[in-house]
């Protein structure tokens, strides 16, 4: 039972349910999405393919939300599979190389994007994804507009593992939409991707630390307890290890997602878990988690970095009876 109680504050680390408004404070610096119309979340579902997709798409989006730069470029192509096919707005794009010569078309403009429903089907082994955005641009001359989008995609093969490369990219204008005040997205895309693909490790965990290692800031502390603060890699890796071994299952659906700006490439992150899992006999089990992470992002980087995460409780673990 101990070893159990022990990895819940491991598999606390998030899954965004999509929130539908959003608000920025200039001066406080916050951003934050509130739980308004969202329906009943289904928490008997696999989340390890939505963590796997939702990595790749957050990526996807904060790559246009800010400079890009050839590093930046270069992390973006590795979202695709060599053989993509774009096709944005009645106009293709097939292959790496042609996509990469439509980029600089993107210079000085303005973009944010807004994630607003999501759906997947992986049971054909490539995962099938509709989503909807609301976007906004700011174009150089100083013109604007703000639409609904429509995103149609096709993955690659999903190993389980990591994340798939999209190899199919639909997408479509859906509605106009009178332009409000532009709304800088990339912090919370920013932070998604991080949180996603943290979760995808952890939802698939099997001993292997390297997959985090590159998310981890270096000077790190990981608070999963008053108790059991994790600061070093060799303290890490046996945390891995023992995790691997703690539950059977484990799947995270987290709400109430807030990312507020401390300074330049600084943010703070909070956000509450559901947590489904299995110990390793087989029963089922429940938790609620806070989470507040504090993260540092060189936006060349593929992923922003975890300087200090700290872990408490909502609804202690326990015995889940559905």
């Amino acid at each position: 039972m101990k070893k159990i109680y022990y990895l819940i504050f491991i598999m606390s680390f998030l899954c965004c349910k999509q929130q539908t408004q959003k608000e920025v404070n200039t001066k406080n610096t916050t951003i934050k999405e509130n739980l308004k119309t969202i329906p009943d979340m289904d928490y008997t579902v696999k989340t390890r393919p939505i963590h796997a997709i939702k990595t790749q798409l957050y990526r996807w989006y904060s790559f246009y939300e800010r400079e890009m730069t050839k590093a930046r470029i270069s992390n973006q192509l590795e979202l695709l599979s060599d053989s993509i096919v774009i096709n944005s707005m009645g106009k293709t794009v097939t292959g790496k190389t042609d996509y990469r010569n439509i980029l600089p078309a993107y210079a000085g403009t303005k973009n944010a994007h807004n994630l607003m429903s999501i759906k997947m089907d992986n049971s054909a082994g490539k995962i099938s994804t509709q989503a909807k955005i609301v976007f906004q641009t700011i174009r150089p001359d100083s013109t604007r507009a703000q639409m609904e989008i429509g995103y149609d995609l096709l993955s690659t093969e999903f190993n389980g593992k990591t994340p798939p490369k999209f190899h199919q990219i639909t997408i479509k204008p859906l509605a106009q939409q009178e332009f409000g005040s532009f709304s800088d997205t990339y912090p919370k895309n920013r932070l998604s991707a991080l949180m996603h693909y943290w979760l995808l490790n952890i939802e698939q965990m099997d001993g292997d630390a390297e997959p985090f290692k590159k998310l981890l800031a270096n000077n790190f502390e990981l608070h999963f307890s008053k108790d059991n603060v994790v600061t070093s890699i060799d303290q890490f890796e046996k945390w891995v290890a023992y995790a691997a071994t703690a539950v059977s299952e484990t799947n995270h659906f987290p709400e109430n997602f807030e990312v507020k700006i401390l300074e330049d490439h600084l943010y703070e992150m909070n956000v509450d878990f559901v947590w489904r899992g299995k110990s390793p006999d087989g029963n089922k089990l429940q938790a609620i988690t806070h989470h507040k992470w504090t993260v540092e992002d060189d936006m060349n980087a593929p992923f922003a970095k975890i300087r200090k995460m700290e872990v408490s409780y909502k609804m202690p673990f326990s015995p889940l009876n559905e």
